[in-house]
């Protein structure tokens, strides 16, 4: 900058030297002043110029200055930029891994799906199988109840057959005992009481049976409506379907067996008829050798459960081998015999009772309680006993008897 006004200075010099030279000729005295006036205001221009100088050389200092804050500035915003960038960077890397991340979490969510739709399809397939297996079960049903219609069927006419021989049966006994009543007022008194009693029994027996087959009835179309109401919540009860229809069938065949059993128990009382008259008619042969006897009971127990069953109301005691007091028959003379055995169970209970031979088993009867009520319990027995053996009739299992008349019996008698 000095440089600059020494230069100005100098040339300013150098002009007025020029001047004064091509003008000494004319007027040195008017140049020699003008060159005064020329010098003063020179330095007046000099004075000027160093002061705009210095002016210039301040606001120098003071942008130099601010140039110097700007720089630093700019430094700092730079450090501030690189710091943004470097957390820029590292948010960039924390998405990328986001992104892969939730790359990684996609290609699992794809795999999930399609094992789901296996899965779903797996499912679907099962749940058709089960649909075919409760159409195989249904389908099973109807025919295991048109079979037992069948033989629910069969059974009925069979017991219409046996009630036709046992009404012929009868009869034959009536005049039977019109013609042994010829013989002694006594023992017709005797044989009609017994044929009475047989004959209640008979009935008895007969109005169970019945029972027994209208429960089977009622049993099939309880079943029938349970299979309705499976069919109707199909959807709901899939799981539970196949333990229902078993144990369906498990109490129809329960309920099925148990009048098979009834028939049985019938079966047994004609034989037991059959072996009545066999007795009597020869009974009427041989009047002198007669042995037998029938016994009941005078109340009924709802807690006997042990020992020997005692029968203290002798009906009949035609040779007087059984004791009222013990309930022990004890054998006159050697031969074969026929023992009968019906206990009647008390309300829903069951009771079991053997026919013992000399403290040895030979036959059980039962009456079954739980959903029947005062259910019969007839059994026969044939035994060969010796003089001196005895025959009683004893507790197995269970409790109680129930008597409505004469209903729970002993009898035996020598064949």
């Amino acid at each position: 900058m000095r440089f600059v006004c020494m230069l100005a200075i100098f040339l300013r010099f150098a002009r007025a030297d020029t001047i004064s030279s091509l003008t000494d000729g004319e007027n040195k005295t008017s140049t020699s002043l003008e060159f005064k006036d020329k010098e003063w205001n020179d330095l007046s221009i000099l004075r000027q110029m160093v002061n705009q100088e210095t002016v210039i050389r301040l606001a120098l200092v003071k942008n130099v200055h601010a140039l110097f804050s700007d720089v630093n500035l700019m430094k700092k915003s730079i450090t501030a930029s690189e710091t943004t960038i470097s957390r820029l960077q590292q948010t960039f890397e924390a998405l990328n891994t986001l992104v892969y991340s939730l790359q990684k979490e996609n290609s699992e969510l794809k795999n999930s799906s399609i094992i789901s739709q296996t899965r779903m399809i797996e499912f679907e397939t099962r749940i058709q199988t089960l649909n075919e297996s409760v159409s195989f079960l249904h389908d099973k049903i109807n025919v295991n109840q048109m079979e037992s219609d069948e033989k629910r069927q069969e059974m009925f006419n069979k017991t219409n057959s046996v009630i036709a021989d046992m009404k012929i049966v009868l009869r034959y006994l009536s005049v039977t005992l019109f013609d042994f009543k010829e013989h002694t007022d006594l023992e017709t008194e005797s044989r009609d009481k017994k044929y009475e009693k047989l004959k209640h029994h008979f009935n008895s027996s007969v109005n169970e049976l019945k029972t027994e087959t209208f429960k089977t009835k009622s049993g099939l179309s309880n079943i029938t409506a349970q299979i309705q109401s499976v069919e109707d919540s199909q959807t709901e009860m899939k799981g539970e379907l196949t333990e229902t229809l078993n144990r369906t069938v498990t109490k129809f065949e329960t309920q099925f067996q148990t009048s098979e059993y009834e028939r049985l128990k019938l079966s047994s009382t004609v034989s037991s008829l059959e072996v009545a008259q066999m007795n009597m008619s020869k009974s009427r042969c041989d009047v002198s050798k007669r042995i037998g006897f029938t016994a009941t009971m005078s109340s009924y127990s709802i807690s006997w459960n042990s020992g020997t069953l005692v029968f203290p109301v002798v009906i009949t005691n035609v040779g007087n081998g059984y004791n009222p007091s013990t309930g022990v028959f004890t054998a006159p003379t050697a031969g074969e015999y026929v023992f009968f055995v019906n206990v009647q169970s008390y309300n829903t209970e069951s009771i079991y009772v053997d026919v013992v031979l000399n403290g040895v088993t030979k036959v059980r009867t039962m009456a079954q309680g739980g959903t029947d009520y005062y259910d019969a319990g007839p059994n026969l027995a044939v035994l060969t006993l010796q003089k001196g053996d005895r025959v009683w009739v004893k507790y197995h299992a269970g409790q109680g008897y129930y008597i409505d008349g004469p209903i729970t019996t002993f009898s035996g008698f020598l064949l």
